[in-house]
C-alpha cells in the first residue's frame, strides 16, 4: 500500500514543537522520520491548532507509511494513529492513512481492525484500485466474512478486463475454497497457475480444493509440488502459520522424504 510518494516539508516552528521529546535534529526543511514515536507526534499535531504548515499532517502520515514499507507494523499504526487524530488531515490524505494503517493492522494480527479502517476509508473515498479490493477481500476473509471477501475479489478481476493474474486467481480460489465450492477453487487456481508457476501456495491449496473434491491423488501431486517449491527455493519459512498443517499433509499423504 502506498501513500503520497512526495512528503511534505516542515517548517522551522513546526518542527521545534514537533521534536521537544525526544530531541532531534532540527534542520530548516527536515523531513518528518518515521522513528518519531507516536505519542510524539500526537502533540505536534496539536501544535496544529496554532497555525503551523497545513501539509505536516500528511507529512506525519507518511512518515507512518515508511514504517509500514519497512515492515515496522507497530510503528506504523502508533504514527498513523497520532496523524488521524489531527483536525484538517485532506479527505484523500486521510484514507490513505486509514488504508496503510488497515494493512498494518492486518500484518499484525489484528484482522478485525483491518477491515475497520479499510471500510472507513472507503467511506471517505470509494474504492477504485485493483489493490484495493484485494486488500480488503484478504482482511475480510480472516474474519470470517468469506462471501464478503469473494465478491470484493470478484470487483477486482472485472478491473482486469480479462487479464489473468495470480494475485487475483489465488485470492478468489482461496476464498472459494473456504465456502466449500471447490471445484471452482481448483478452477481459479488452475487458472492462475501459468501466470506464476512457481508459486507455492497455490499448489498447496488447490491440493486441500481437489482433497474436497475427494481427488487424492491430484491433491497428493498438488502438496508434493508445493513442498519441493519452498524446498527448492530455500523458503519454507514463507508458509508461517501454514507450516505445521503442511507438514501434517506430507505426514498424511507418505511425502514423509520432504522434509520442511
Amino acid at each position: 500500500m502506498q501513500m503520497t510518494p512526495n512528503s511534505a516539508l516542515v517548517t522551522d516552528a513546526c518542527v521545534a514543537a514537533l521534536f521537544v521529546a525526544p530531541p532531534a535534529r532540527q534542520d530548516s526543511n527536515l523531513r518528518v522520520r518515521s522513528h518519531v514515536r507516536g505519542h510524539t507526534i500526537f502533540v505536534a499535531l496539536l501544535v496544529l491548532l496554532g497555525g503551523c504548515n497545513s501539509d505536516l499532517p500528511a507529512a506525519v502520515c507518511q512518515a507512518g507509511s515508511d514504517a509500514a514499507h519497512k515492515g515496522d507494523y507497530e510503528q506504523a499504526i502508533s504514527i498513523i494513529s497520532g496523524c488521524l487524530a489531527a483536525p484538517g488531515l485532506r479527505k484523500d490524505d486521510r484514507a490513505d492513512a486509514l488504508e496503510v494503517r488497515a494493512w498494518s493492522y492486518s500484518n499484525s494480527a489484528q484482522h478485525a481492525l483491518a477491515v475497520d479502517d479499510q471500510e472507513a476509508a472507503y467511506k471517505l473515498r470509494p474504492p477504485s484500485e485493483y489493490r484495493q479490493f484485494i486488500n480488503y477481500a484478504s482482511y475480510l476473509r480472516r474474519v470470517g466474512r468469506i462471501q464478503d471477501s469473494l465478491n470484493s475479489v470478484l470487483a477486482a478481476e472485472a478491473m482486469e478486463h480479462g487479464k489473468v493474474s495470480m494475485m487475483t486467481q489465488y485470492n478468489k480460489g482461496w476464498s472459494l475454497l473456504e465456502l466449500g465450492r471447490h471445484q471452482e477453487a481448483v478452477e481459479a487456481f488452475t487458472k492462475g497457475i501459468p501466470v506464476q508457476p512457481d508459486y507455492a501456495f497455490a499448489y498447496w491449496r488447490r491440493g486441500l480444493a481437489y482433497e474436497g473434491l475427494g481427488e487424492k491423488i491430484k491433491a497428493q501431486a498438488d502438496f508434493e509440488r508445493s513442498a519441493r517449491l519452498l524446498i527448492e527455493k530455500n523458503n519454507v519459512a514463507a508458509a508461517g502459520e501454514l507450516l505445521p498443517a503442511m507438514r501434517e499433509k506430507l505426514r498424511q499423504y507418505d511425502l514423509r522424504h520432504l522434509s520442511l
